[in-house]
């Protein structure tokens, strides 16, 4: 039975003794931390009577504009490096859409402009993404507010302001930071 013990610790030993390596505290060093935020953006419903002005004439373009004042907590003004833009579009006209989406300034002037969205008819789980670097494109840091256009692709096409079929438009912006910075 002693045997057994004096083999058992034995093993024990040499599996421990095994698995271990020197330390490198250096990699620390090179360790950089970038933190990654997600913030809702914007999110609305368009229905087909809001296309319509109060005297009945059909509008082929809606726009929106929100405040979104993003950079006044100054730790994220100082530290981002990148941001990145998400839309999700949930289309169930018979219709093409074409979506564009600028970031203003305190006086609502435009900044920046992302890539037009064209959103297929009845497409209801269009996708859009896209990541502008601040090094790039500096102004950035201005932004206080977004502007999104919908403008139909078929002008000639007649809604029914009656119609309950609708266009979902939900987005965020994801943030990255740089701690070093």
């Amino acid at each position: 039975m002693n045997l057994k013990k004096i083999s058992a610790l034995f093993y024990c030993l040499f599996a421990v003794m095994s698995c271990v390596d020197d330390l490198d505290f250096t990699q620390l060093e090179n360790y950089k931390a970038t933190p990654i935020y997600s913030i809702a953006a914007v999110h609305f419903t368009v229905l087909p009577f809001q296309f319509f002005e109060q005297s009945g004439n059909q509008m082929n373009e809606i726009r929106e504009i929100t405040d979104f004042n993003l950079f006044e907590n100054d730790y994220i003004k100082n530290k981002i490096v990148k941001l990145e833009f998400n839309a999700e579009v949930l289309n169930e006209y018979d219709n093409d859409f074409i979506l564009e989406v600028q970031l203003l300034n305190a006086n609502y002037l435009p900044i920046f402009k992302f890539e037009k969205m064209s959103v297929s008819a009845n497409d209801l789980a269009y996708q859009f993404k896209q990541t502008e670097t601040l090094i790039s494109n500096p102004s950035l840091i201005n932004m206080r507010g977004l502007s999104i256009t919908i403008k139909t692709n078929n002008p000639s096409l007649v809604l029914n302001p009656n119609d309950s079929t609708e266009l979902q438009f939900k987005s965020f912006i994801k943030v990255y930071l740089d701690t070093d910075a």
